[in-house]
This record gives structure tokens, sequence and C-alpha cells, in this order.
């Protein structure tokens, strides 16, 4: 079976509910991981600018365990947003 390649337009993006001017995006994979990610709002600790880069996070849905992206962090920061397939591709094998 060929694997599915996830995108940008697959995330559900509404305005970040405590960054004015951001935005968040969810997407919900089939093996049980919910992904985040966020940019954009001015003068904010978001690592992102919401439109070309994203912070990312990632967890299992069931139990919220933090699933490590980073050598060193839970959360990838100024990730192009060409990157992100291959980001969630990883992340739809786990």
């Amino acid at each position: 079976m060929r694997q599915r390649i996830y995108t940008i337009n697959d995330f559900t993006f509404t305005p970040h509910k405590t960054v004015k001017g951001a935005v968040q995006g969810m997407l919900k994979l089939p093996n049980n991981i919910t992904v985040s990610i966020v940019g954009g709002g001015s003068g904010t600790h978001l690592y992102g600018d919401g439109v070309d880069t994203f912070e990312i996070a990632a967890w299992y849905t069931d139990s919220y365990d933090w699933i490590r992206l980073g050598d060193d962090d839970d959360i990838l920061t100024y990730v192009d947003k060409e990157k992100l397939p291959f980001i969630l591709l990883d992340l739809s094998k786990k």
C-alpha cells in the first residue's frame, strides 16, 4: 500500500487562541498522532511567521504524550512549509 503524503493543505487552520494575529493548524494522523503547527502574530514568542515557516509539535492523541521531534526538544522551530511533508511522513510511520 502506498504511503499518503500530507502537506500544509491537510491542516485545519484557526486563529491562535491566545496570540493575536497568529494561526494554529491541527492535523490528526491515522496512527493516533496529532500535529500542531503555529506561527505569526507580531511581538510573540512563536517560532514561525505562520505563512512560510511554522513551529511544530506532535503528541499521541489518546495519551497526550509528546513526541520528540528534535535532538533536544519536542518542538521544531522555523520549519519551512516545504519541509513539512517530510516531517509528517516520518510521524505517520511511528
